[in-house]
């Protein structure tokens, strides 16, 4: 990559950083831990804790996002428990998917037969999500998180699944495909409720049509 090119895209991201997106990465860490306390204290066997993320990731593109989801486990480390700061990897990738897609126009819908999209963007992040989850889970927490996701990796193991297969499955099957399709699709209706003249630029080249 020449000079031109890296000072390029280092104008790019810096561009994203309106002050809009700054407004927005507070609330994003918000939603994230937030929406994602309550489904822990409801013992759902979900997660819904990158929500805040993909919406900023939305609105104001994968770097704020990035900045978001980091802060999300950085605040979730000194609140919950230093073990949770790996998991940023986690909110830091699902950003920058997510950018690669809105690059590519995947949330310009403009028929409802286009909605096909956003399942297709869950399963793609609900793969990023289990490939880079499942060594901090197993590393960390030796498989079980203390989420609702351990019931089922504990049917796993009862199965007789070794431990890296069982939590890479229930992880794709709860955390992945079922609560990554949930929470895009849930953040790109947000996002699409907000008025266009309130949308910062990246938002605009995102969700217009």
């Amino acid at each position: 990559m020449s000079e031109t090119q890296q000072q390029s895209i280092a104008d790019r991201i810096r561009a994203d950083f309106t002050t809009e997106a700054w407004v927005l990465i507070p609330i994003g860490v918000g939603i994230n831990i937030v929406v994602g306390s309550i489904v822990q204290t409801l013992r759902l066997p979900l997660f819904l804790d990158t929500m805040g993320t993909m919406l900023v990731a939305l609105l104001a593109g994968p770097w704020v996002a990035a900045i978001a989801g980091l802060l999300t486990n950085v605040v979730l480390g000194f609140t919950v428990g230093p073990q949770l700061i790996p998991f940023a990897l986690v909110n830091i990738a699902i950003a920058l998917v997510i950018g690669y897609l809105a690059q590519r126009g995947w949330f310009r819908i403009r028929k409802a037969t286009g909605y096909w999209r956003l399942i297709a963007a869950g399963v793609i992040l609900g793969v990023v999500n289990t490939l880079v989850s499942t060594p901090i889970a197993v590393g960390i927490f030796g498989g079980l998180t203390g989420s609702g996701q351990d019931i089922i990796t504990t049917a796993f193991l009862a199965a007789g699944l070794p431990i890296w297969s069982a939590v890479f499955v229930s992880s794709l099957l709860v955390g992945g495909l079922i609560d990554k399709t949930a929470s895009i699709v849930i953040a790109y209706f947000v996002a699409k409720s907000v008025p266009g003249r309130y949308l910062p630029v990246r938002g605009q080249e995102t969700l217009e049509s």
